[in-house]
């Protein structure tokens, strides 16, 4: 049974990691030192060119001080691979658009102070 460890999640909602090849695993946070809590983005993929499974481990994560997302992303066939790209693309331009418009307000700020 203790191979079922390595999928098992920790209650802090990171879980070990296969011990075969990765991509990426990153596990970032989001605030400068001394501020706030710990706010942060998790990013997992697993790389499965030499290993037995066909499906790959994914998972992003992104959290506040208090609450944690987790997307879903799946490769498991044409439909499915097409539309995780769909929602990471997405999602990045979402984030850009909030960047550029963060930036303007945070120049409107700077110049009122």
């Amino acid at each position: 049974m203790s191979y079922l460890l390595q999928y098992a999640r920790r209650p802090d909602s990171i879980a070990p990691r296969p011990k075969c090849g990765v991509r990426v695993d990153e596990h970032t946070r989001l605030n400068r030192p001394g501020l706030y809590g710990d706010a942060f983005v998790g990013v997992f993929v697993e790389d499965t060119t030499h290993g037995r499974r066909r499906q790959p481990q994914i998972d992003l994560q992104i959290a506040d001080c208090t609450n944690v997302i987790r997307l879903e992303f799946s490769l498991a066939h044409a439909r499915l691979r097409e539309n995780s790209l769909f929602k990471i693309d997405t999602l990045l331009g979402a984030l850009q658009r909030f960047r550029d418009a963060l930036a303007a307000e945070a120049d409107l700020a700077a110049r009122r102070d």
